[in-house]
């Protein structure tokens, strides 16, 4: 996780700190101030702040989508019998005690371990969804500007800029907003941050921390005594 942290403040000191160094010049004119508008460096900044970040975001979530649909047509319930089994068992009349006894057990085996896996199921659709939704928020909200960004120096040149003002604050107000939207769309489906959330603003910090890593914990247990099941 550390190593993760560090690469993300890498990559983005790797994006801002070049016009500090000469690479081209930052921009201020009357309306706005600007970031360098030389066409390099533009089009860097922006291809490695955004596109090849939402890119791999979006193929990431293509493939995570491909997994989820195969699950779904391959996940089957068993445990009931089926119809031609039924049809053979009237037709036979009486059927022995014990092989009576042995599907009454293995019906009871069968319905525990489908109401596991059901359980598993719904989690990994839930979270598949909830993936979807951020990911759409995140193109959404910060296309628009990123567009803006990358087309603004071959439309007004790169001495200054001819964009209203107005367009400007709106595109980039509704890249901030993804940041406010997404601790909304986290505790929509999830109920333990509805919890914590409901908790911190009713002031009761006390054992928050507590609390979580104990769900935590609940929810590792739980797939921790799941069935051998591969989706």
């Amino acid at each position: 996780m550390a190593k993760m942290i560090l690469c993300v403040w890498l990559l983005s000191a790797s994006i801002t700190i070049p016009p500090l160094f000469g690479w081209a010049q930052n921009v201020n004119d009357e309306k706005v101030c600007l970031i360098s508008q030389d066409f390099g460096y533009t089009i860097y900044s922006t291809a490695v702040a955004f596109y090849i970040p939402m890119s791999v975001m979006l193929f990431m979530y293509y493939q995570i989508y491909k997994a989820a649909k195969r699950s779904a047509a391959k996940h089957k319930f068993a445990g009931f019998p089926r119809p031609e089994e039924m049809e053979g068992i009237s037709m036979n009349g009486v059927v022995k005690l014990h092989k009576e006894s042995e599907e009454c057990t293995n019906f009871s085996r069968l319905l525990k371990n489908d109401k596991k896996n059901i359980s598993i199921f719904k989690r990994e659709q839930k979270a598949a969804t909830t993936l979807g939704i951020i990911v759409g928020a995140f193109t959404v909200c910060w296309l628009p500007f990123f567009l803006l960004s990358t087309a603004r120096p071959f439309i007004c040149g790169t001495a200054c800029s001819c964009i209203p003002l107005w367009v400007e604050r709106t595109f980039l107000w509704l890249g901030y907003a993804n940041s406010l939207i997404n601790p909304f769309i986290y505790a929509f489906f999830n109920r333990d941050l509805r919890t914590t959330y409901r908790n911190l603003l009713q002031c009761r910090y006390r054992n928050i921390n507590r609390k979580l890593s104990a769900a935590g914990m609940h929810e590792a247990l739980k797939l921790a005594e799941k069935p051998e099941f591969v989706l």
